[in-house]
This record gives C-alpha cells, structure tokens and sequence, in this order.
C-alpha cells in the first residue's frame, strides 16, 4: 500500500515581537498512520532563535491520516528587521532518516525605536552631563538604610500583602486574555474553506485549547469532548468542537463553523470570568 505524502506546516501565531519577547512556533504534520517520525528537539539553537520549551500534543487520527503538532516557544535577540524559521521534521526510513522542512514563515522585529538610524550619535554624546564624582559612601549608614527599608517594606506587605498579591493575580489572568485573544483574532480572522484558511482555523483551534488548558489548570489538550463540556459546564461547546471537527478533517466548512469560532471565543470569556470570581470568592472566605 502506497503512503500519503507528508503534510507539514509551520508558522509563527505572532506577527511581530520586541527583542527577548518570547514568541510561538506552531509545527504541524498529517501523515499515514505506519509512518514513524520526530519533531526537533529543544536542547540546541535554531539560528538567532533560542528554545524555552516545547509543548506536544496528543495525535489526531482520522481519514486523512495522522495529526501530530507541537509549539515551541523561542526569544531571539538579533537586531535584523525580520528573521525566518523552518523547523524540519525526521521521518525514520528503513535505511536512515530524512529531513522535511515545511515553508519558510517570518517574524517581524518590533522596535522601541522607529527610526534608529536618524539618532545623531554626536550630538547626543556632546549634550550628556558629566557628573561630579561624589565622595565615597558610608557603609554604615548603607547598612542601616537597608535594614530601615526592609522593616517597612515588611509592615508594607504584612498589612497589604494580600490585597498586592490579588491585584497581581488579577493583572496575570488579564494579561494571559489580551494575549489569548490576539493571537485567537490572528488566526481565526482569516477562516475559509481554502486550505488555507482551514489551517487557520486549526491554529485557533490550537491556541484556544491551550488557553484553555493553563487557565484551568487540566490536561484539556488530552480530553474528550465530553470531559471538556464536562469541566467548562457549557453544552454548546459539544456542537461547537463538532462543527469545527467537520470542517477541518471532512471539509464541510460552513456558517455554523463561523458560529463555532464565535462561541469558543465566549466559552473563553467565561472561563477567565469565572478564574476571577475564585479569586474573589478567596477574598471573602478570608
């Protein structure tokens, strides 16, 4: 029986990031279900990336094969206006393995400064004021200063340690939404019935499990749809998985896959609301 040929893709969910940012690469491969293969590891560089970590996900079997993903989440910290990525995959052959790389995909470098370039280095040199070198510091009264500065800072915190850590918890789950929902806009904002736009559709699929999943807390990643509905105590997320299942390994892309998307997006929403509320009800119990 003939093999399919190997399907990969690989693509960044962010368009651009500021030097040191940690940005996502999602690999993907549809395969037969007899072919053995490994994703790269995280252990060395690639190019001016630097691996963090790698997040794999459970296979997904059907008709046309075998689904396997991972992200990687890298920093880079060269200057370039862009820099590019393939990450190849090894197919193990009965003689040795093979390389596939999937199409190139480009991140932008996000600068802090729009035009570095124009900085007029002379001048700003000329216009800096040289300090006076001030006498040595005393490291007595150093001493005493710090041990000043921790005895306010622990009546700070014994007084207001639970209302600051509450406010940071709050700050957490609302920074993980914005970025949830941009990189949900991303993808999910493309969606046909292309190609294309089918493998947007996965890659939001994608990014909402995994939101989901670390703001739960649960191995979301490996349930079943039951025990999702179960765990999110939402039954339109059953039909909304269904639909979207449909479209991306049947093809049967239509108005109710929008639909799905839109309510995946408020299943989100409930979620963060109700990771707020718990923090809240802390509060109270306390």
């Amino acid at each position: 029986m003939q093999e399919k040929p190997i399907q990969i893709y690989g693509s960044f969910i962010e368009d651009s990031a500021k030097i040191g940012q940690p940005v996502h690469y999602v690999l993907k491969v549809l395969h037969s279900k007899n072919q053995e293969l490994f994703f790269p590891g995280n252990n060395k560089k690639f190019g001016h990336f630097e691996p963090i970590k790698k997040e794999y996900f459970s296979t997904q079997t059907s008709e046309k094969g075998s689904l396997d993903s991972a992200i990687y989440t890298f920093k880079f910290f060269d200057i370039a206006d862009f820099q590019t990525l393939s990450l190849p995959i090894y197919v193990i052959n009965a003689s040795d393995c093979t390389k596939i790389y999937p199409k190139a995909d480009t991140i932008f470098l996000k600068r802090l400064l729009p035009h570095p370039e124009l900085i007029n280095v002379d001048t700003m040199i000329n216009n800096v004021e040289i300090p006076l070198i001030k006498p040595k510091t005393n490291i007595k009264n150093v001493f005493i200063g710090g041990i000043e500065i921790l005895l306010i800072s622990g009546i700070i915190y014994w007084v207001f340690g639970a209302n600051i850590s509450r406010a940071y918890r709050y700050y957490k789950l609302w920074r993980k939404n914005i970025e949830f929902r941009r990189a949900f806009q991303r993808q999910s904002r493309s969606i046909s019935q292309d190609p294309k736009g089918i493998q947007r559709l996965e890659n939001a699929t994608l990014v909402w499990k995994i939101y989901i999943e670390k703001l739960t807390k649960t191995p979301f990643s490996t349930f079943t749809t039951t025990e999702m509905v179960d765990n999110l105590k939402d039954k339109r997320l059953a039909k909304a998985l269904k639909a979207i299942d449909s479209a991306i390994y049947g093809g049967n892309f239509s108005e109710k896959t929008m639909e799905s998307v839109n309510i995946m997006v408020e299943i989100a929403n409930a979620a963060y609301q109700t990771e707020r509320r718990k923090i809240k009800l802390e509060r109270k119990k306390k």
